[in-house]
């Protein structure tokens, strides 16, 4: 297609999406002839059956069950729900370099280079081929945060109420949008209007996000009587607390419950006997809608041993939260899902109870392996198509309504491949924008003659910073749960180093 270039070699916003749209289409098509099914891990089975069975709550945040059952509604294809999340993804990253463009004064070389990184990840298509809230979260998460630029460069009130209206959206796919409202927060208070629209604005962003906490845990609540939020929060921080058990003797006393203290004799046990348990139903698949069917021997000895941080407590059937579980649910009579919530609130005590009492040890054993985790990633369930089984689960042949089971894709292992150097490539990128963060904030002159990026590297920093801080103390860190991050380093380092060469030149 030829574009029209005038006569400083600048084309329009039109003409750039003239090229680029119907490139990302052709990638799209592409991608879909290798793959012609979605692809799958344990959460995506918990999200289709909370859609199918209408639940009000789920293992997971319940948001991307409602989008399923509003796409199924059109149509029972997973073509469908893949096709809607690559071009959300697509079109949010290029709003961004575009609202770059117009506002940052971006030369058109470096809207190149960020265009083409749009269209040439190949992290994209894949993270979007799978039924999961990923996504979703990615996509809603860019607009947000475009959305956050322009409200610190001209504040208004429709802009602050879509981007509440988006907050809301996202905190319901992945809880880990929890540190957002601190985000936004500081983008009111950094903008040029009035006490009240950032008082109102701040107030606003907080109270989205704390009215969504309290009507899931009334929810929760009412459909399986346990009072608490997340349930799944309560799991994680127990696992990490088990993390430090693994390495010194823990003082228990002071437990704040007789709950606490029969999981703390589970656990002891666990440590100081070496268990080995067959785990029929081990990992994802315990808190999923279908039993793996691994066998694991994982004890104390294997877990004392085991480098960095781990998640393997949550999941494994040897494990004492999930001896626990069992004790608890034979007692209760109760079924999976009630009592995996119930156990949540005694974990959610037991964890933080641990982890205040041994703040220096938790931070050794388990917040710096998992800084290390978060910087450099295992590719977890992106590395093989479907996991590397041959069959989908029946679930999602119901769902989508597949001929079979069986699953259909030009090379189950080609993703992993590609896919090997993304997390050295993102430990860089982490260098990176530290060393442009480095080249262009600390200088006044750099600052003043361009406000309107230095307003959105701001944002862009305090994002990744607040994103770093909540990921490293909520979980060990696998790939997919950085790529949103990686865009955002990729983007704001090209810029920020853009910004100093013009400076000098």
């Amino acid at each position: 297609m030829l574009m029209r270039i005038n006569k400083k070699g600048i084309w329009t916003e039109r003409e750039w999406l003239g090229l680029v749209l119907p490139l990302i289409v052709v990638e799209f098509i592409g991608f879909k002839s290798l793959y012609p099914y979605a692809d799958y891990f344990t959460d995506s089975y918990s999200y289709i059956q909370a859609a199918a069975n209408q639940d009000a709550i789920s293992f997971r945040p319940i948001g991307y069950s409602l989008f399923l059952r509003l796409v199924h509604a059109f149509a029972a294809s997973d073509t469908l729900v893949v096709t809607l999340q690559y071009f959300l993804v697509q079109g949010a990253s290029l709003w961004l370099v575009l609202w770059l463009r117009r506002w940052c004064g971006l030369k058109e070389g470096i809207v190149a280079v960020l265009v083409a990184f749009v269209l040439l990840d190949p992290v994209i298509p894949y993270v979007c081929n799978y039924i999961s809230s990923d996504a979703l979260f990615i996509g809603l998460s860019l607009i947000w945060l475009t959305l956050l630029m322009g409200l610190l460069r001209e504040p208004c009130w429709w802009r602050l109420g879509l981007q509440l209206v988006l907050l809301f959206a996202i905190f319901h796919l992945r809880y880990v949008a929890l540190f957002y409202p601190a985000v936004a927060a500081l983008t009111v208070l950094l903008t040029r209007r009035g006490w009240v629209f950032r008082v109102t604005g701040v107030a606003a962003s907080v109270g989205v996000v704390v009215g969504g906490m309290l009507w899931v845990r009334a929810i929760t609540k009412r459909e399986t009587g346990a009072d608490l939020f997340s349930a799944f929060s309560g799991w994680q921080i127990a696992n990490n607390a088990l993390n430090v058990y693994a390495h010194i003797p823990v003082d228990t006393v002071g437990l704040p419950s007789p709950e606490c203290r029969e999981l703390a004799a589970y656990v002891k046990d666990y440590f100081e006997g070496g268990l080995r348990v067959s785990d029929r139903d081990s990992g994802r698949g315990a808190v999923g809608t279908t039993e793996v069917g691994v066998t694991s021997e994982v004890g104390a000895a294997e877990t004392r041993a085991a480098p960095g941080a781990t998640t393997a407590y949550m999941w494994l059937r040897s494990s004492p939260l999930h001896q626990y579980l069992r004790a608890y649910r034979r007692r209760g009579r109760l079924s999976y899902f009630d009592a995996w919530n119930r156990v949540g609130v005694v974990f959610s005590q037991y964890g933080y109870f641990v982890a205040k009492k041994h703040p220096v040890s938790f931070l050794y054993y388990y917040g710096w392996p998992s800084a290390k985790t978060f910087f450099w990633m295992d590719l977890d369930n992106i590395a093989a198509f479907n996991e590397g089984k041959p069959n989908f689960d029946v679930l999602a042949k119901k769902w989508f309504h597949y001929p079979d089971v069986r699953v259909k894709v030009y090379s189950a292992s080609l993703q992993g491949k590609l896919l090997a150097p993304m997390p050295g490539i993102y430990f860089l990128l982490n260098i990176a924008f530290g060393i442009s963060a480095l080249l262009f904030l600390p200088f006044a002159a750099l600052r003043e003659r361009d406000p309107v990026f230095t307003g959105t590297f701001r944002v862009a920093s305090a994002f990744l910073l607040a994103n770093a801080f909540f990921g490293i103390f909520a979980s060990p860190s696998v790939f997919r749960y950085e790529v949103l991050p990686m865009i955002v380093l990729f983007v704001f380092s090209v810029c920020a180093v853009s910004k100093k060469m013009d400076f000098y030149s």
